[in-house]
C-alpha cells in the first residue's frame, strides 16, 4: 500500500506505517505501544477519515486543540462525579453511625483520565510527524503537514529531587529491606526502572566498578513472558535497551555502592543454596526474588510508594531516584558534560534543561574559581 494512492485515507496509512515499525524496524514494544495509542485514540478517531493527499496543517491542529480540550473535559466530569461520590458515602456513613453501625461506606470512584498536557500533545504529533515523514520516503506525499501545524508550547518541568539528607536518612531507613540494593542502586547511578530489573550479572564487573546496561524489563515485556512460561512457551522476560552510543558508555560505581552489590551476590547465593533446585534464574538478573524469578517492574512501583511513606519525605515517583543521581552528582560539582555522559543522555542540553537549575551554589563555586586562576594587579 502505498501514499501515492489518492485513495488512501489516513487511517489506513497510520495502521500501514505501524505495522511497518513492529515488523520492519523491530521497534522496542514501549515504542509501539506510544505510538498507537496516540494513532488509535488521537488521529484516527479525528482525522482518519481524509484521504491521506487531501489532509491539510488545520486539520491536525483542530485535531489536537479537540483532543485537548476533551480530555480536560473528561478529567473535570471525573473529578465532580467522585466527589459526589464521597459526599453520599460521607451523608451515608452518618446515617449508619446513628443506627449504630460501624462499618464505613466505601465510595464508589471512576477513573480520571491521565491528563493530555502540552507534554503529551508534542509526542502525539512526533507520531504523526514521523507517519507523514515516512509518506513523503516513499514518494507519495508531496509534503508533511504535521511539520507546518500549531501545537502547544512545552514548557519543561523542573524536577524537584529530595535532599542529599532526605535520600541518607531513607535509604538508612530502608536498609534491611530486600530491594534495598535496588533503589540503593537507581539512587547512585540513575538506572531506569526497566533497566534496574532487567540487569544481570554479566554486566555488571564488580572489581572494575563499573557496568554496561543492555537489557531491560518492562511492565509489558514481564506480562508477556509471565502469560507465556505458564502457557509452556518459554521466553525471556528481557528485551534489549536501544544501542546508541550514549547508552552502551560504561558507568563507573562509587566505592559504596560496588559493597552494596557485593553483598547483595552473597545474600543472593544463600538464596539459591536454600531454595535448591527450586531457585531459577535463568537469565542471570541481579536483582531477583527470593527464589529467583524477576521482579514485576509494576509491584517495584508499588513497594518504593511504600517505603517511602515517611515523615517528611515528598510523595515522589520511582523515576525521582534516577534525578536524584544527577542531582547529587551537580551538588558535588561534578561538570554537567560528565554528568550527562552518566545519565546517558543523548544530548547535553537534555541534561541542563533538565537539571541546570540545580547548579545554584555549584554555578557561583565555578565562577569564583575560574577567576582565581587568572593573575590581576593587586587592588590599591
Amino acid at each position: 500500500m502505498l501514499p501515492e494512492d489518492d485513495k488512501i485515507t489516513v487511517t489506513q496509512w497510520l495502521r500501514q506505517w505501524l505495522v511497518n515499525q513492529a515488523e520492519v524496524r523491530d521497534l522496542r514494544d514501549n515504542t509501539i505501544d506510544n505510538y498507537r495509542r496516540d494513532i488509535e485514540n488521537v488521529w484516527i478517531p479525528r482525522i482518519g477519515k481524509h484521504k491521506l493527499l487531501d489532509l491539510r496543517a488545520h486539520h491536525v491542529t483542530k485535531a489536537l486543540r479537540e483532543h485537548i480540550k476533551e480530555r480536560n473535559e473528561q478529567i473535570s466530569s471525573a473529578v465532580e462525579l467522585n466527589a459526589r461520590y464521597e459526599a453520599e458515602a460521607a451523608a451515608a456513613d452518618q446515617e449508619r453511625q446513628r443506627a449504630g453501625r460501624k462499618r464505613p461506606v466505601k465510595p464508589k470512584h471512576v477513573v480520571v483520565p491521565r491528563p493530555f498536557g502540552p507534554a503529551t500533545a508534542n509526542r502525539a504529533h512526533a507520531t504523526l510527524r514521523a507517519a507523514l515523514n515516512a509518506a513523503m520516503r516513499m514518494a507519495g506525499l508531496p509534503r508533511n503537514v504535521a511539520v507546518l501545524a500549531d501545537k502547544p508550547t512545552e514548557r519543561r518541568r523542573k524536577v524537584r529531587p529530595w535532599t542529599p539528607e532526605q535520600l541518607g536518612s531513607w535509604l538508612d531507613a530502608i536498609e534491611e529491606h530486600p530491594l534495598y540494593p535496588l533503589f540503593h542502586l537507581s539512587s547512585f547511578a540513575g538506572l531506569r526502572r526497566g533497566e534496574l530489573c532487567g540487569l544481570g550479572w554479566d554486566e555488571v564487573d564488580l572489581n572494575a566498578g563499573r557496568l554496561v546496561p543492555e537489557w531491560q524489563i518492562t511492565a509489558k515485556s514481564y506480562l508477556t513472558a509471565r502469560r507465556a512460561n505458564k502457557e509452556g512457551h518459554k521466553i525471556s522476560y528481557r528485551t534489549r535497551l536501544k544501542t546508541g552510543d550514549s547508552e552502551a558508555t560504561p558507568l563507573d560505581l562509587d566505592a559504596v555502592t560496588v559493597e552494596v552489590l557485593r553483598n547483595w551476590r552473597r545474600e543472593q547465593t544463600r538464596q539459591r543454596l536454600k531454595m535448591g533446585r527450586a531457585y531459577r534464574n535463568d537469565e542471570n538478573l541481579v536483582f531477583t526474588r527470593a527464589d529467583g524469578s524477576p521482579h514485576d517492574p509494576t509491584q517495584v512501583t508499588k513497594i518504593f510508594k511504600r517505603l517511602i511513606r515517611q515523615p517528611g519525605l515528598r510523595n515522589v515517583p520511582l523515576h525521582n531516584l534516577r534525578h536524584m543521581a544527577a542531582s547529587i552528582q551537580i551538588e558535588a560539582g561534578v561538570d554537567i558534560s560528565v554528568v550527562s555522559k552518566r545519565m546517558r543522555h543523548s544530548k547535553i542540553g537534555l541534561t541542563s534543561d533538565t537539571y541546570g537549575h540545580l547548579i545554584g551554589s555549584v554555578g557561583k563555586a565555578a565562577a569564583e574559581a575560574a577567576a582565581a586562576i587568572v593573575p590581576r594587579r593587586q587592588a590599591g
